[in-house]
């Protein structure tokens, strides 16, 4: 059996309660359906040291801080409306300070933003929500590729949780056990996001299916 350990520096705390508990199911499936062994997958770790965007030198002061404790290393950025200063700016910058560290580093580049796949999945707002409302209502796409051409994600979210007088911020954790794992994988930014994982983990010697 592999034991896999995995840790996440994200942009803020929000993203902190999303993301760990959806990376962390998908891994589990990625290991089930991709790999020719048992792998026991640990919880996604976040860390980090503020409450905000860490820098670049402050991501690899993380992972120096803890040596050899994990196997695979996200680190998440928004793309925002704009890709090629994500790029530009934080992911080869980055890949570059990086070096020869044994974790392997992996970018979780939502498009345009987290709560960009929080909309691909009506069912597991209404589940979060305790309501019936229809996707067209909650003005969802009707896709889920579809969430990527969403101009302002985080209002379309923000504008469905207030009509139940709530903060968005009390579901992030519980939307991050609930959405389908199925309908993220036909968003373009989660392709690539487990495409990125599988090839890092058979460079460190997971045997493939």
């Amino acid at each position: 059996m592999r034991y896999l350990t995995s840790a996440l520096v994200s942009e803020g705390v929000t993203d902190d309660q999303f993301l760990p508990r959806v990376l962390g199911r998908a891994l589990t499936e990625l290991c089930m359906t991709e790999f020719d062994e048992t792998v026991d997958v640990a919880d996604v770790q976040p860390l980090r040291t503020r409450l905000g965007p860490c820098s670049i030198e402050e991501v690899v002061e993380i992972a120096d801080s803890n040596p050899a404790s994990f196997t695979l290393f996200f680190f998440h950025h928004d793309q925002g409306a704009n890709p090629e200063r994500v790029e530009n700016e934080w992911l080869r910058p980055l890949r570059k300070l990086w070096g020869d560290r044994v974790e392997r580093l992996i970018a979780v580049v939502p498009v345009r933003e987290t709560e960009a796949w929080l909309l691909a999945d009506g069912q597991a707002l209404r589940d979060a929500l305790g309501v019936n409302w229809s996707d067209e209502s909650m003005k969802l796409p009707r896709q889920p590729k579809d969430v990527e051409q969403v101009t302002d994600p985080k209002k379309v979210l923000n504008d469905v949780t207030r009509r139940v007088s709530r903060s968005t911020f009390d579901h992030f954790a519980q939307l991050g056990e609930l959405v389908s794992l199925d309908r993220l994988a036909r968003v373009p930014a989660y392709q690539r996001w487990w495409a990125d994982t599988r090839d890092a983990l058979t460079e460190v010697g997971f045997r493939r299916a």
